[in-house]
């Protein structure tokens, strides 16, 4: 690990820069209005895309929240298990959610984290579990006539600790985040898509124990962040940037440039025993620039999203009435 001087954060600012003006670049590329349609509304031009953009918002893999919402009436539930903690912690979190389409703009998610000890570290198998945090996160589609073509999103996001988890997986912090976000595919190739946002995290401490990450803020903070997405048939790639500040109006001084290329895979269903739902293989490397020098990781993720009304429907389907007294 080594420290970053102010020359090299400047040059790592200037490319998250460059990449906000590719998007402006892109202004010119595809005409204005256009229909919202994430299943609800994805800037796809009202045609579901294999990945839609809640699902493509794997965190560690990809954090931006895209402007596409479910669609309208459908809920699904979402499974999101922490592998990784396996090998890097005593406990393996396993958020499970649900996901709710209120109409064909607006989305709102619940989450809660659960978390039980693996037994593969130095805690005995199932000495602890219970939940870790709760998460709550809405997100409403403006279309695309609000800024001459460009799909917009507004949203916001809420996590709280709950109860007393292990030190090791949570910051100890309550998070209230306000984000916009816009999109547009290139006329020239509508497969790949531009994007940028800006996002106010207010952070407020709750008593517990405040463990942070390298590099992580843990004070009020804004940050801009740009990138592309590129949705191929077997495929998507996306490339993600972040400059992120505590100076406007938090109490410190701190500043980190986050780079995350990555990919996502929708695991064909002969690989998940041919049943019903998404899931979906992330990996992405990442390099961040700041208080604590540069930083480097690898995260891999897994995540899985089902139609939740659809399930239901399949196990009470045509299922005999119980006989009379």
């Amino acid at each position: 690990m080594f420290r970053v001087g102010t020359t090299v954060r400047r040059r790592l600012a200037a490319v998250v820069l460059g990449l906000l003006g590719c998007t402006a670049a892109a202004w010119a590329q595809q005409p204005a209005g256009g229909s919202v349609a994430n299943g609800g509304a994805n800037g796809n031009g009202g045609a579901e895309p294999k990945i839609s953009d809640d699902e493509l918002r794997i965190r560690g893999v990809f954090d931006t929240a895209l402007p596409g919402v479910e669609k309208k009436n459908r809920l699904k539930l979402i499974i999101h298990p922490h592998f990784g903690d396996l090998h890097r912690k005593d406990y393996l979190r396993a958020p499970l959610g649900l996901r709710y389409g209120l109409t064909e703009r607006w989305e709102v998610t619940g989450e809660v984290e659960t978390y039980f000890a693996h037994g593969l570290g130095e805690v005995p198998f199932l000495h602890k579990e219970g939940i870790s945090n709760y998460h709550f996160n809405t997100k409403y589609n403006l279309g695309r006539n609000l800024w001459r073509g460009w799909d917009t999103g507004v949203g916001f996001d809420y996590i709280t600790p709950a109860g007393t988890p292990p030190e090791e997986i949570s910051d100890g912090l309550e998070h209230r985040a306000y984000f916009v976000t816009f999109s547009r595919h290139l006329e020239s190739r509508p497969d790949i898509r531009v994007f940028w946002g800006l996002n106010y995290d207010t952070v407020s401490e709750t008593g517990l124990p405040v463990m942070l990450d390298d590099n992580e803020l843990g004070d009020d903070n804004v940050s801009v962040n740009a990138g592309i997405v590129w949705q191929r048939p077997k495929l998507t790639y996306t490339f993600e940037t972040t400059l992120a500040t505590t100076r406007v109006v938090g109490d410190l001084e701190r500043d980190v440039v986050t780079i995350r290329p990555g990919i996502v895979w929708p695991i064909p269903q002969r690989y998940t025993f041919r049943k019903t739902g998404q899931w979906l293989l992330g990996m992405a490397p990442r390099v961040s620039f700041g208080p604590d020098g540069a930083v480097f990781g690898v995260n891999v993720k897994l995540r899985g999203s089902f139609d939740f009304k659809r399930w239901i429907r399949s196990k009470f389907r045509g299922k005999p009435p119980a006989p009379a007294p």
